[in-house]
């Protein structure tokens, strides 16, 4: 049955047009939001709460791929593709900002678990207060087989994230260590763990290498800077 022959057969009494999504009946809005793709999801989620709830009760999407990036003025999560963005207002903490990504973080990935997950860090500081938030606000560490972690090579970064993913089910995890070139070209030094052939469960097998990938076509790693696309126009 599809939405319009359901709302079809329901009977509302009063003949005044609802002002808003809120107002409609609450059988109505049960049936649209039950409809509501992945990103439409969000979207409603932020209007009030008992939007919200709705949505926390439906059938959570399989994630496959998160990428987070951010900084001390805005950060961005991609889920499958699909782009939250979200900017530190003036005048607002960058808790405020963090703590945003995380209610659709939550809502959109209730059993945390998710094959993979990127960290991109522009600035340590906002680093160590998304680390700190994580473990107040998430429930649990994130189950996750593929992780990698990017930093510019200057923060100096240590091979962390070790208290919000669980390292026990890790395949493989990825450090990228970043240098800014000219033309908006980023050098990676890329240092890869994967199990051993004697153990498994053990991310002990190191390997580095060389990539490059310019900013904006951050998905193409390339192993000569010539080969890179060129700037999006």
């Amino acid at each position: 049955m599809n939405l319009e022959k359901e709302l079809s057969d329901l009977k509302i009494s009063s003949s005044e047009i609802p002002p808003n999504l809120c107002d409609l009946p609450v059988e109505i809005v049960d049936m649209i939001v039950k409809k509501l793709d992945f990103p439409e999801r969000v979207k409603v989620g932020r209007v009030c709460k008992t939007l919200q709830k709705m949505v926390n009760r439906l059938k959570p999407y399989r994630v496959n791929d998160i990428k987070i990036t951010f900084d001390s003025e805005e950060c961005e999560m991609k889920m499958d593709g699909y782009t939250i963005k979200y900017k530190k207002p003036k005048g607002e903490s960058l808790v405020k900002m963090i703590n945003r990504m995380f209610d659709d973080l939550i809502t959109l990935l209730p059993d945390c678990q998710v094959p993979n997950f990127t960290i991109r860090i522009n600035g340590y500081p906002s680093y160590k207060l998304f680390r700190s938030l994580f473990l107040k606000r998430v429930p649990q560490p994130l189950t996750v087989h593929t992780y990698f972690m990017k930093a510019l090579s200057s923060q100096e970064m240590s091979a962390e994230g070790g208290d919000f993913i669980k390292r026990e089910m890790l395949r493989v995890a990825e450090y990228h260590f970043m240098d800014k070139l000219e033309d908006d070209i980023m050098k990676v030094k890329v240092f890869r763990l994967e199990p051993t052939e004697e153990d498994e469960c053990d991310l002990l097998k190191v390997i580095d290498f060389i990539k490059y990938f310019r900013e904006g076509q951050e998905d193409i790693y390339v192993d000569d800077p010539e080969l890179l696309p060129p700037k999006e126009q």
